[in-house]
């Protein structure tokens, strides 16, 4: 009898032991069935949750596809996976195969176990995350910090009565405490954060994570309030609950999500003051300054295309060289690209304006592309509405199936059928419900407004009289142009110096100009399903 033994401990508070004690309880009881010696395959501090991030799990299976093991052995069903469909798929690709599963908890694994046993243990995680949350407000209430180390701060690690760790106690670290009051003080004196970053580095100063400061360090995230400028902890405030975690389906890595700030638990820690109210205030007063910008106008871009114009080889960024010329970055600085021709930044300006005078300020071209949107935006509409009618009807009829089964089962009536039956469906109604969800979290549809054309064909004058140079200003049609361009790419001819320009055109931005006064905001312009570009490209402007 060829076998197989599968071993996992789930997090690095477990000890490797348990992966040897997992074998040898597997070892026992594969020879109380008659067998022998067998392959482990031992994944170590993995969490059940997700096939896709189990090496040991995935070589598992191909090597049962390769036939090479009869049986597969594990402690229990939870150390193979705790996830309903990843549980199901397993059995199935090992029964294509023609390999029996077993366990030492529950025997010989059939379809009864996969879907009952699966339920359980997708209940488990859930209430487990629960119990982790609860444990963390508790600890949040009592004025105790719930997980992890801010900068400015040292873990404090002592023991109750009892002798038992106490969690969650932080104390300021003094040195670490005046780096933190030195970079808000420098902030509110009207230095930038970069150049905090690079003081801090030319004096040494390790950053959080030991290597050099940066901008994002400092300044953070203001949705997520993240980084040193943002962090409300140098107040004396414990805050938990900012974010979710919640984990990819397809990947399994845990992504982080912003909590509404109404959802937030707050608590006061004046032990762990360091920044003073006045302070704070400043600083938050010119960061709210600087986020009432909208993001091109927060730093002036040396050129009217400045970050825009990429290599049609690699995709990087084409940069100035000197003596006005552009060239691909990553050819000059690491040499992964072949790409070393270069490019007058006048000529580059003066054909994508010209192709762009050309292609959008055509108000005839704009109202025949406004009526071919408006059309085809509607057959989507009718096709989503009727796809989310088809799964809504599809997963009721699923959930009565299932339902049936489980009352034939409650009544005694366990059929071959039944065991087979049962996971199919569980597996089919955990899909329609991710079928469904994708349809709910896909992208609103644009709607126009009547005179949009019209709004396009005013703004389109304006901006062509300003790069004529009358009407508006240049800059405010300098603007105006970025909002509408995504990218711009090179694409070098055999003979040298001869580029094929292809320009992409930005929709949110195009949808703002067309919204007159009552432009979309960017949080709605960022939303919109055909964000990544106006095709097709305009080659050889």
């Amino acid at each position: 009898m060829r076998a197989a033994i599968y071993a996992r401990y789930s997090s690095d508070r477990q000890h490797e032991r348990s992966i040897d004690d997992q074998v040898a309880l597997c070892e026992k009881h594969l020879a109380s069935l008659g067998g022998g010696s067998a392959e482990v395959y031992a994944d170590y501090a993995i969490s059940g949750a997700h096939l896709a991030s189990r090496p040991s799990a995935s070589r598992m299976l191909e090597d049962a596809a390769e036939g090479k093991f009869d049986i597969v052995i594990a402690e229990a069903l939870d150390r193979l996976s705790r996830d309903q469909e990843h549980i199901a798929a397993i059995y199935k690709q090992l029964t294509f195969a023609g390999v029996k599963l077993i366990t030492v908890s529950e025997g010989t694994v059939d379809e009864l176990h996969i879907g009952l046993k699966g339920t359980m243990n997708a209940v488990f995680l859930r209430d487990l995350a629960a119990k982790i949350r609860r444990g963390q407000t508790g600890r949040v209430k009592a004025g105790k910090v719930p997980g992890g180390k801010a900068f400015g701060y040292d873990v404090v690690r002592q023991l109750d009565a009892r002798g038992e760790p106490l969690r969650g106690e932080r104390a300021i670290n003094d040195e670490q405490a005046e780096i933190v009051r030195r970079i808000f003080k420098e902030y509110a004196a009207g230095m930038t954060a970069r150049e905090i970053a690079k003081g801090l580095n030319n004096d040494g100063i390790p950053s959080p994570f030991g290597g050099d400061w940066n901008a994002s360090s400092i300044n953070g995230n203001r949705a997520r309030r993240s980084g040193i400028l943002y962090n409300e902890g140098y107040l004396g405030f414990i805050i938990y609950n900012r974010v979710r975690m919640v984990k990819d389906p397809a990947t399994g890595k845990r992504i982080s999500r912003p909590n509404p700030p109404e959802e937030w638990l707050v608590e006061e820690a004046p032990h762990l003051r360091i920044i003073e109210n006045d302070v704070w205030e400043a600083v938050q007063a010119r960061k709210a300054t600087a986020n009432a910008k909208p993001f091109r106008q927060r730093r002036k871009p040396p050129h009217i295309f400045s970050g825009l114009i990429k290599c049609g080889k690699c995709g990087g960024g084409y940069t100035a060289k000197g003596g006005g010329y552009l060239g691909c970055t990553r050819h000059r600085e690491s040499g992964v690209c072949n790409n070393g021709q270069t490019i007058k930044l006048e000529t580059v300006e003066q054909r994508v304006l010209g192709g762009i005078q050309q292609r959008l300020l055509a108000p005839e071209l704009v109202e025949e592309a406004l009526k071919a949107y408006e059309e085809e935006r509607a057959r989507l509409r009718k096709e989503a509405l009727g796809n989310k009618k088809k799964l809504v009807r599809r997963r009721g009829a699923v959930q009565r199936e299932i339902d049936a089964c489980v009352r034939a089962v409650l009544d005694g009536l366990l059929s071959d059928a039944i065991k087979q039956r049962l996971p199919e469906l569980e597996q089919e109604l955990a899909q329609l419900d991710r079928d469904l969800a994708a349809l709910e979290d896909d992208n609103p549809l644009v709607e126009f407004h009547p005179q949009a054309a019209a709004a396009w064909k005013k703004r389109m004058e304006d901006l062509s009289g300003a790069l004529k140079g009358i009407g508006p200003d240049k800059s405010q049609a300098r603007e105006i142009i970025r909002d509408m361009v995504d990218r711009i790419e090179l694409h070098p001819r055999l003979a040298r110096g001869q580029f094929d320009i292809q320009l992409f055109g930005s929709l949110p931005g195009i949808l703002n100009i067309m919204g007159g006064e009552n432009k979309l905001g960017p949080k709605s312009a960022v939303q919109l399903v055909a964000e990544e570009g106006l095709e097709p490209p305009t080659r050889g402007l």
